[in-house]
């Protein structure tokens, strides 16, 4: 089976924002009855596909993290001995961490909602209505990957959110670089870069409906990942030549084997490797193959 023409368009097509201003709200009128956080210097951003605009009808919740800004997690292992010298004095070790920043948000938003913990995120509900409120809530503190601490002030490093799996797994995400570089891919592609991924999105729910494709083998922020690594001058200048492009490209790499330097959006992590936030090659490639399949359209 192959895509017409018309059903590519609609499914580069954006649904509207809905609520994203007042589930914010909530979570920030929540927060607010939290006397353990007044001392926590926090902030809430939105992340995922709602965030970069790559959201298709029927996703799922709206994500928002809660960053706590200090204490913070760090990695200063690139750090020669008079930047580590810097780094210890200038920050200090504290009993307060993650987890208590978790238990605080926790506790808090069980006083007004409903909460189910998932495995990474907090699911959010209201008591008094059978709708949900559509966010699952990340608490996260800061993460820092250093690369050179010559005095206060003189730090440079990326700045990324660190949290736990429910299993205990360390995760260190880097939304920001993330939705930055996607607007970027977006403005050097004459704006099909979010288009496509849209598109992709709904091939894959429609072979995820077709039972040819499993959804834990094709999360959306892996092939949002894939795109960013397509040149920009395969994205042509039209969606039907975009989808084609990009698919034929990166078809092309998977079948030479050729995807050394495939990183995620953020251009912190490979894509592919063994961590929490990384992709199978062999997994990958297999969905591209039924992308590929898929998405040749025809006309009509």
């Amino acid at each position: 089976m192959t895509l017409s023409r018309e059903t590519l368009e609609e499914w580069a097509k954006m649904p509207g924002s809905f609520l994203l201003s007042w589930t914010k709200g909530v979570l920030q009128d929540a927060l607010r009855e939290a006397e353990r956080l007044d001392a926590c210097e926090y902030e809430i951003f939105l992340q995922g596909s709602y965030a970069n605009l790559t959201h298709i009808s029927g996703t799922s919740d709206v994500d928002l993290v809660i960053l706590m800004k200090l204490p913070l997690e760090e990695d200063i292992e690139a750090l020669d001995a008079i930047g580590r010298a810097n780094f210890h004095a200038r920050y200090e070790e504290t009993s307060y961490g993650w987890e208590e920043f978790r238990e605080d948000v926790l506790a808090t938003l069980r006083k007004r909602l409903y909460v189910k913990e998932g495995t990474k995120c907090i699911d959010i509900r209201h008591w008094d209505s059978l709708l949900r409120v559509p966010a699952d809530i990340l608490p996260a503190i800061e993460y820092r990957r250093y690369q050179s601490f010559y005095l206060p002030g003189m730090e440079k490093y990326e700045e990324g959110v660190f949290f736990r799996a429910s299993n205990g797994t360390a995760i260190v995400n880097f939304p920001k670089q993330h939705l930055r570089n996607g607007r970027r891919k977006d403005k050097a592609t004459r704006n099909l870069f979010k288009p496509v991924i849209r598109v992709l999105k709904n091939a894959r729910n429609h072979l995820i409906d077709e039972e040819s494709l499993k959804a834990v083998d094709a999360p959306s922020y892996f092939l949002e990942c894939l795109l960013y690594n397509v040149p920009n001058d395969k994205f042509g200048t039209s969606l039907h030549g975009a989808v084609q492009g990009a698919v034929a490209w990166l078809e092309q790499q998977f079948d030479s084997a050729n995807f050394a330097g495939f990183c995620c959006q953020n251009g912190v992590v490979d894509l592919f490797g063994p961590g929490p936030d990384q992709w199978d090659k062999k997994t990958a490639k297999d969905i591209i193959k039924k992308l590929s399949g898929l998405c040749c359209y025809r006309s009509v």
